[in-house]
């Protein structure tokens, strides 16, 4: 009987981590598909719009250092109650009295965002322990099945001249009630006497997970700016009307969930390695479709390429982060955690700032070029990880 509660513990947590993956990326799709909408009600350039990501990164990269410790010292599932916050938050985004006051906000909604993000994701290591095999890029999928029913919902309401804080109202309301139910199934994680006993520490990387944290931080640039800027490029570029602007969004995120489905099962043929650089030749071929054609389904098309190559990169590299003998899981995804954090700072605004004065599309050429870079750290990881072999 015993085993049997064990097991059940064991698969209702999975369920429950499942659904929550979903809902961020339910939450965070609904948010990015009325940026078109948030950029009338603030009356806000490309940069302007651009400031509110790079807030929130500032929020993010300000609690990033101590997620780690307060991950060691109260556990994934106390801390994951963060998630209460931002769902909360979300709808005030569209309501703010002035822009100014919406960049405070969105520094707090960051930082509860983050960590956030960081326990869920220690947590779903936990639970991929118990499992003694590759489930990561399961949860990981999930989140781009919830980012393509976000976009798509999106579509929804701005067909029926829903605005933007009635929709924002009702994701939110939705995220609470299901995150209320299944926060219950979380594994609790039992703090760590040292961090109850010892003071905050900086945790920053060495080695090898140094060299994971730049790849990291490389592929949440490239990563959020296709997600965030995917629809204004739409609209902007390819000349989509208002509502049907995150239908890129949606295709780039179904085929991110698509490949994220089959992500354990290629990490259990290859090493981590090969698959970082494997993503990122993919990624870089569907970067430059999206913006070498003027075509709407070409672009489509390179939209979804780039959902592809992107679909392995977080689940590999926060698995390497976790896996690392020197550190616990918690400890791995923060130092990974703390410097791809900072990407959020500059990736944003950067492309805003050069759709501003030249084009989206000019802004998605600084994003291959960070896939480049992303491309030579993987190969220089594969090199170093062999030599150690």
């Amino acid at each position: 009987m015993e085993t049997i509660s064990v097991v059940r513990t064991k698969h209702n947590a999975r369920r429950a981590l499942l659904a929550q993956y979903f809902l961020m990326g339910f939450v965070f799709s609904s948010l990015l598909s009325r940026h078109p909408g948030i950029i009338d009600i603030y009356n806000m350039s490309m940069t302007q719009l651009s400031l509110t990501m790079f807030f929130m990164s500032i929020g993010s990269a300000l609690v990033m250092p101590f997620c780690g410790y307060l991950q060691g010292k109260y556990g994934c599932k106390k801390l994951s109650a963060m998630g209460y916050v931002y769902m909360s938050m979300l709808p005030l985004l569209a309501v703010m009295p002035n822009i100014i006051v919406l960049y405070i906000y969105c520094m707090f909604y960051g930082a509860s965002v983050a960590i956030t993000d960081v326990s869920i994701n220690g947590n779903s290591i936990i639970v991929e322990h118990a499992y003694k095999r590759p489930i990561i890029a399961m949860f990981h999928a999930f989140f781009y099945v919830g980012m393509c029913s976000g976009a798509s919902l999106g579509i929804v309401f701005m067909s029926m001249g829903v605005s933007v804080f009635a929709h924002l109202l009702a994701v939110s309301a939705f995220a609470l009630c299901t995150f209320f139910y299944i926060r219950s199934f979380f594994l609790k994680e039992t703090p760590s006497k040292n961090y109850r006993s010892a003071g905050f520490r900086f945790l920053f990387p060495k080695g090898i997970l140094l060299l994971i944290a730049f790849i990291a931080l490389m592929g949440r640039v490239v990563e959020g700016g296709v997600s965030d800027w995917s629809t204004v490029y739409m609209k902007s570029v390819i000349d989509f009307s208002e509502n049907m602007a995150p239908a890129g969004l949606a295709i780039y995120s179904a085929f991110m969930a698509f490949g994220r489905f089959f992500g354990d099962s290629v990490r259990r043929r290859y090493t981590s390695a090969t698959i970082l650089l494997g993503s990122c030749v993919i990624t870089a071929l569907g970067i430059i479709l999206l913006v070498s054609s003027l075509s709407a389904w070409l672009s489509i098309a390179g939209l979804l390429v780039s959902g592809l190559g992107l679909s392995c990169l977080v689940p590999v590299i926060y698995s390497l982060a976790g896996d690392r003998k020197e550190v616990t899981p918690a400890m791995g995804l923060a130092m990974v955690n703390t410097i791809s954090g900072t990407g959020f700072l500059f990736g944003p605004f950067v492309i805003g700032l050069i759709g501003d004065a030249s084009s989206m599309r000019v802004s998605f050429l600084y994003v291959l070029g960070l896939v480049l870079i992303m491309m030579t750290l993987s190969a220089i990881l594969k090199s170093k990880t062999k030599a150690s072999v």
